[in-house]
């Protein structure tokens, strides 16, 4: 969301008492933020375009801020982690912690000095001291451990409707390359989608 979501979502106790824990002082949100990572704090905080950079993506470029126009896949789905407000806060500063980090070109998960999309994500939610976080297990691809985007999917399948699910389905567009266009989709088509093709969208 843009800073003002972002400020009034996290308005509560226990990341006021986290930010107090860590810095000694009753820091509001952003500025606490904008400690861990200045200029990605600045960026985020004082920008005040028609599209706001609400995502931070690892992309070619690098980990950066994008909007949601400027965001490119042949899908997308939005899945909510099912944690509490601190766990989410502790998420997004972590991942502040990774900006302007370049992208991983040898798509290496073992070290954390360059970053491909799914490693930020994974980095910046698993589980540590005093934080739940989500539990997204790596798979190895030609001797590496990596994470597929696709393997995202295939866990919220797996965990869909049981006590352990961590994720929350939310939205999901299906691409339609033949078309040129993207159709919203329900969560029936999502629960699927890993199981497709490598070359589906082309195939529609």
């Amino acid at each position: 969301g843009d800073r003002d979501k972002l400020r009034a979502y996290f308005d509560d106790e226990p990341v006021r008492a986290f930010i107090k824990a860590q810095t000694g002082a009753d820091q509001p949100v952003l500025t606490y933020l904008s400690t861990l990572s200045p200029k990605a704090g600045w960026i985020y905080s004082t920008q005040d375009a028609p599209e706001p950079y609400v995502v931070l993506e690892a992309i070619s470029e690098g980990v950066s801020f994008s909007t949601m126009n400027n965001l490119q896949a042949d899908y997308l789905v939005a899945l909510r982690p099912q944690l509490d407000k601190l766990d989410k806060f502790k998420a997004i500063a972590a991942a502040l912690r990774h900006y302007e980090k370049p992208y991983d070109f040898n798509f290496d998960f073992a070290t954390d000095h360059a970053l491909v999309c799914t490693e930020l994500l994974w980095r910046s939610y698993r589980p540590g001291p005093g934080k739940t976080g989500l539990r997204i297990p790596l798979i190895t691809v030609m001797g590496r451990k990596t994470l597929p985007a696709n393997q995202i999917a295939e866990l919220y399948a797996k965990e869909h409707g049981s006590e352990n699910q961590q994720l929350q389905f939310v939205h999901f567009l299906d691409g339609r390359e033949k078309l040129k266009k993207a159709f919203v989709a329900d969560e029936k088509v999502f629960l699927k989608s890993h199981r497709r093709t490598k070359w589906d969208v082309f195939l529609k």
